[in-house]
């Protein structure tokens, strides 16, 4: 499957692959690709019936999709838009890519799997066993670890990438979804739907070691390239949470959409990019006034979940 001349016509004029948003736009199955230095949607390619995770790759050169309702992962091209997929598992959700060696990481969200993939095939290269309903993934490279939110257990796996093995699995809140790693990889943040906070865990220690309440339904959370902040979206409130890291505390809750849900960073550091789910567009909160200064349009049901933005 290929996209049309037009939409490629558009690709072949975007910017670098830092300034690249792709936001997954769930209920009209396409993706909304935004140039994020004019703030604006330049193409809109297919991507599945239901398209829901995504995953940035760090050279720019693709993007990679989930379609949990036609069991599939999608790699688009940046440069051409062209569309490589495979079927994978019995409905893939969360997804990840290694910046190092490029694979990608998916979990599976029915079959209890995190399935790793060859970025160029697409083939299968392993399937490694997690626990119940795994949603979220996030790699944290230089530690050699995979995180994936297991929900239904309460608990986050740290996959080992070298072995594909689960080495542990520690304890969180209620329902685990979206997982935000420092960029020193000394914590993680963990966004607990059902408990209303994010836990806090310590990757030496291997351990939960506090959890910040937060907003109603906190889906996703993304952590300043400095590690001083992390910012997370709460659906049901229709706002986002700015946690100080060294506090551990909310010190501003920002309105955004309704249901937002993706949230990134921009690698300027002087952006945060959220999905809104439910208003069908793309929220711009300007990291030091903390203020919504842009809204983007998007497609239908914008859930961008994953690392939508390219981290270089």
């Amino acid at each position: 499957m290929r996209a049309a001349a037009p939409l490629l016509l558009l690709l072949a004029a975007a910017p670098a692959a830092a300034q690249t948003a792709w936001v997954t736009n769930q209920s009209d199955g396409t993706v909304s690709v935004l140039d994020t230095a004019r703030q604006a949607v330049v193409a809109t390619l297919p991507a599945g019936s239901r398209p829901a995770g995504v995953a940035a790759a760090a050279d720019g050169r693709h993007a990679f999709v989930t379609s949990p309702d036609d069991r599939r992962v999608y790699r688009i091209g940046a440069s051409d838009g062209a569309v490589l997929d495979r079927a994978v598992g019995d409905s893939p959700l969360g997804i990840d890519v290694d910046p190092g060696s490029g694979r990608v990481y998916v979990a599976d969200w029915y079959g209890r799997r995190l399935f790793v993939l060859d970025p160029d095939s697409l083939d299968t290269l392993a399937v490694v066993p997690v626990g119940a309903t795994p949603a979220g993934v996030t790699v944290a490279p230089r530690r050699g670890l995979v995180l994936v939110a297991q929900r239904d257990e309460d608990s986050v796996a740290l996959v080992d990438a070298a072995a594909n093995r689960v080495a542990a699995s520690v304890a969180v809140g209620a329902h685990p979804f979206g997982i935000g790693v420092d960029p020193a990889e000394a914590l993680a943040y963990v966004a607990n739907v059902m408990s209303d906070d994010v836990s806090v865990i310590d990757l030496d220690a291997r351990r939960e070691v506090a959890r910040v309440p937060v907003g109603r339904t906190p889906y996703a959370v993304a952590v300043t390239a400095d590690g001083r902040r992390a910012f997370v979206t709460n659906q049901h409130d229709g706002t986002v949470s700015v946690i100080d890291t060294a506090r551990r505390a909310v010190t501003a809750t920002i309105p955004v959409g309704e249901y937002p849900e993706g949230v990134a960073v921009h690698p300027d550091g002087r952006r945060v990019f959220v999905a809104n789910w439910f208003s069908n567009e793309v929220c711009v909160i300007d990291a030091d006034s903390l203020q919504v200064t842009a809204r983007i349009p998007t497609g239908d049901g914008s859930r961008a979940f994953g690392r939508f933005i390219a981290p270089r």
